[in-house]
């Protein structure tokens, strides 16, 4: 069996040597067959080769070379014979070999259109073209074109030919077939040259086509044959065009003509030298080169060709005063002239027989089918007639449908509209709800507590619950006026007010809020102090405290608001003007209405419910009063509102104002002992109050009212704060802004950040953690959560400080080396923060895992454990254990936000602590809370 494998082995590595030696013997066999350049000897060699291949019963073989015999044969002139051999070709072959299959039909199309019959020669080009594409033959694809196009210019169809040749050319190209390229560009250079469009313009096209053939580096690709034809080409365009280089040119193709025996190409340059020669007057060189073209035997010579000769020479011999040989060769033109218009008229006379034989069968045919018109036209009517009933209907009902879907995409743009209108209303309005609840829960909490010091600051934390209190019921209210202004329901309650006393209250409400801000606040007044009037206080009031409201708000630091309040023809006028950018004049339009917010970053930033100057507007209206605008982007805006005096019936007696006193503002730090610097970043200044009023105790604190002077106040600091905490939303530049500007900076990327947000919105947190938040509040908040975050933070800190001190020698991995300036400021790269995330990412895969330790971490990552350890120490001020807890915590922290988990064992196991309790213990300490107030 073995002995029978190997046999059957050495048998088929046999047969595939013999195959490839076989092969390569007849690509050889071709090969020598082309480069025979005398065309006799090469068609007798084609003969050897077609028995040889007859012996070897290799038709494929036979196909090759009488593929090759049609080429010689079109070189010798002979159209009639290189027609039959791609005939005989193209049956012997078969698809299998696609060049030669593919070849031998476009040299049929090629020779059918030398014969005249151009219909026949598009069929057979059209055939093969379509078969190249659908076989994916690309570079036959190319041929297929050219050949179509070579065609349609035999019958000087330029506008069919141009597209065909185009797309060859740029089809060679993309197969990087340098002969097909050659025949492309020629072919076009032929196009152009064309008497039906030739032009100037066209005639340098043509020229220039025909000189990149003849030139380098295409020029060494060129056969004998083609070379000669192409200079031909170039000549007779050289002529058309007076060009001087035509001789010499058409003298290079009659050279290669003669030398190579190509009689096809030899007889077209020897007329055109001829040509050449009678236009410049040379006659006896026109008489010698039309002597020698009457001499030169082409199979293929036209009555054409002879005529053009005799023309030629009968000019030539008038011009030497030979009339006797000038009338001969002109009797001899003429007689051509004739039989050609006798072949025309032959044509004509058969073409018109066969037109009456057609007109006599249409005749009888119209006879037999006159009786079914009648009926035809009727049905053809009926058809018609239901053809355009159905279209109407067709195109009614697309109308409607297009109609209805419009309507529902407009219903639906709506809907979507009014939902994120609801969801930004919300949002807004839990801004404006927490911030208060934040300043009434938490000084409650510290009150309970008994963690007040003095009677003052009791007093203090009162004031601020009952003022704040006072803000949510004026929130509700606005909501509730809202309702009854909508129903018809809502009154007047007019009474008595000392209009002067009355409206310095009303600024003197905003005058701490004012100087927090750093704005230039002032009131204006020529209201006489004794002057009474009856007014719905309560609502007036909202209407002021909005605009002047609003004003604080928009305004930016070191600005100016100016409250105007004078009298005019029975009526006040009550103004309110501030500088700053203004009102978008986008946003005029619908300043009023409710629920509108602008569409500016800085006005989402800014928050607000949308009702405020809804309110303001429907007040003043319904105190029969008005309200104008002057806006100007950019530069501050004016609100105007005029009411009318209503006097009262009674006398009343002034009494001076009394004045509500605001907190205490804190703008610079006040330094005591050794205490940690912190800065605070708010823009409420009762909230930023309230921050400081929890933090003075163990922090020196250093106020800014927005993100921009928070980094101006850093730029000019020479001790940096240890923490910073910052509120989301506050004008100028916002809490996210701020944060990126400081993580991106390696002097304050290392400053812890805590973020005060209202914004209970998942994608908000996301947002502040992955620009690096260090840890996060929501309002309300109490004190103890906010002392343990800011001591975690400051605690973390000092630790990565100790662990960068003068003792630490080494690099860190990937030469990273973090260090402390002289103030104790640590300079982390971004880098160093980018690599600390990619930390967190792993650790966080693996966080189901309570046994995760130091190596599991260091192999995941690819360091040591000591390098490991020795980075998380640098950057964080944690021990790897200590870091790994505090992911666990945040991610358990995001677990109860979720809502997902009910219970504490639930978010234990979920963060991978072990037990409970032990979790429980650990989350008080870190966030200042019980897991159960959360839940």
């Amino acid at each position: 069996m073995f002995r029978s494998y190997r046999f059957k082995g050495f048998t088929i590595l046999f047969l595939s040597l013999f195959f490839t030696f076989s092969s390569e013997a007849k690509n050889k066999d071709l090969d020598s067959l082309k480069k025979i350049k005398n065309l006799d000897s090469a068609m007798f060699y084609a003969d050897q080769l077609i028995a040889k291949a007859q012996k070897n019963h290799d038709q494929l073989q036979q196909a090759r070379i009488i593929y090759l015999q049609s080429k010689i044969a079109y070189k010798q002139g002979k159209i009639a014979n290189a027609l039959t051999y791609a005939q005989h070709a193209l049956k012997l072959t078969n698809p299998t070999d696609s060049n030669t299959y593919a070849n031998s039909s476009t040299m049929i199309a090629y020779m059918l259109s030398k014969q005249g019959k151009d219909i026949e020669a598009l069929k057979v080009a059209f055939k093969i073209l379509n078969e190249t594409e659908q076989h994916g033959w690309k570079r036959l694809t190319v041929l297929s074109q050219a050949c179509i196009a070579d065609i349609y210019r035999n019958m000087h169809d330029i506008k069919q030919a141009l597209p065909y040749a185009t797309k060859a050319a740029d089809g060679a190209i993309a197969v990087k077939d340098s002969s097909l390229y050659l025949f492309s560009l020629s072919t076009l250079s032929n196009l152009y040259s064309d008497k039906t469009i030739r032009t100037p313009a066209n005639m340098v096209k043509a020229i220039k086509y025909m000189e990149i053939i003849l030139n380098p580096p295409l020029e060494h690709l060129l056969t004998s044959f083609d070379k000669a034809r192409y200079l031909s080409n170039l000549g007779r365009l050289y002529v058309t065009v007076d060009d001087k280089r035509d001789e010499d040119v058409l003298r290079q193709s009659l050279a290669i003509s003669q030398k190579e025996n190509f009689p096809l190409l030899e007889k077209p340059a020897l007329i055109e030298l001829q040509t050449l020669y009678v236009h410049q007057k040379r006659y006896k060189e026109a008489i010698a080169y039309g002597e020698k073209a009457l001499v030169v035997d082409s199979a293929e010579s036209g009555i054409n060709q002879l005529n053009n000769i005799y023309n030629h020479l009968s000019e030539a011999y008038e011009g030497l005063n030979n009339y006797k040989l000038a009338y001969q060769y002109y009797r001899k033109a003429t007689i051509l002239n004739d039989s050609i218009t006798s072949i025309e008229k032959t044509k004509n006379a058969a073409e018109l027989d066969r037109k009456y034989n057609a007109d006599k069968r249409l005749l009888i045919a119209g006879a037999q089918t006159k009786l079914f018109q009648q009926q035809r036209n009727y049905l053809i009517l009926l058809a018609l007639f239901i053809a355009v009933a159905l279209v109407a209907t067709y195109y009614w009902l697309v109308s409607k449908r297009k109609r209805e879907a419009a309507f529902m995409i407009k219903e639906r743009e709506q809907l979507e509209k009014l939902d994120e209108l609801k969801t930004r209303f919300f949002a807004n309005i839990s801004h404006e709800l927490r911030t208060p609840l934040t300043l009434i829960m938490g000084p409650a909490s510290q009150l309970l507590e008994q963690d007040v010091n003095d009677k003052v600051e009791e007093k203090r934390y009162l004031q601020t619950i009952l003022r704040n209190g006072n803000k949510l019921l004026n929130l509700l209210n606005e909501l509730l006026d809202l309702g009854k202004l909508e129903a018809g329901k809502l009154q007047l309650k007019l009474k008595p007010v000392a209009l002067a006393s009355f409206i310095k209250i009303q600024h003197e409400g905003f005058a701490s809020a004012a100087i927090y801000k750093q704005l230039n606040y002032e009131l204006i007044s020529d209201i006489d102090e004794s002057l009474f009037t009856n007014l719905d206080q309560e609502k007036f009031e909202k209407i002021s405290n909005n605009l002047i409201g609003n004003a604080v708000k928009f305004t930016p630091s070191g600005g100016s608001i100016k409250v105007t309040v004078t009298t005019n023809n029975n009526a006040f006028i009550f103004s309110v003007a501030n500088t700053g950018d203004g009102i978008h004049p986008d946003d005029m339009a619908n300043i009023f209405d409710r629920y509108y917010q602008g569409h500016s970053e800085e006005q989402q930033i800014q928050g607000g419910t949308g009702i405020g100057l809804a309110i303001v507007r429907e007040f003043t209206e319904l105190m029969n009063g008005s309200i104008t605008i002057d806006n100007h982007w950019k530069e501050g805006v004016t609100f105007k509102v005029t009411i009318p005096l209503v006097k009262p019936g009674i006398q009343i007696v002034a009494t001076p104002p009394v004045v509500i006193a605001g907190d205490a503002v804190y703008t610079h730090p006040v330094t005591t002992g050794d205490k940690t610097l912190v800065m605070v970043v708010e823009d409420n200044h009762e909230m930023a109050a309230y921050i400081a009023g929890i933090l003075s105790s163990a922090h020196t604190l250093i106020i800014a009212n927005n993100g921009l002077q928070a980094l101006d106040m850093l730029n000019g600091m020479q001790q940096l704060p240890k923490l910073i905490i910052s509120d989301v939303m506050m004008p100028e530049m916002d809490g996210f802004t701020l944060l990126e500007n400081l993580k991106q900076n390696d002097t304050y990327c290392t400053i812890p950040v805590i973020m005060l947000t209202a914004l209970t919105d998942h994608q908000h947190k996301l947002k502040a953690l992955h620009i690096g938040v260090d840890d996060y509040l929501t309002k309300p908040f109490f004190k103890d959560e906010l002392m343990a975050r800011a001591t975690n933070l400051i605690q973390n800190a000092a630790a990565r400080f100790e662990a960068t001190g003068p003792n630490t020698d080494e690099l860190l991995p990937g030469g990273t080396e973090i260090i402390a300036d002289e103030t104790g400021t640590l300079h982390v790269s971004p880098t160093d923060l980018r690599w600390l995330s990619e930390l967190e990412t792993e650790v966080r895969k693996h966080i189901g895992k309570t046994d995760l330790n130091l190596y599991m971490l260091s192999d995941a990552v690819a360091i040591s454990e000591r390098q490991l350890f020795r980075r998380i120490k640098a950057i964080t001020g944690l021990t790897p254990n200590k870091y790994i807890r505090t992911i666990r915590l945040q991610i358990a922290r995001e677990a109860i936000e979720s809502g997902r988990y009910r219970t504490l064992a639930e978010i234990s196991y979920a963060a991978g602590f072990d037990t409970p309790a032990y979790f429980s213990k650990l989350f008080k300490e870190h966030y200042g809370r019980e897991v159960g107030e959360l839940l």
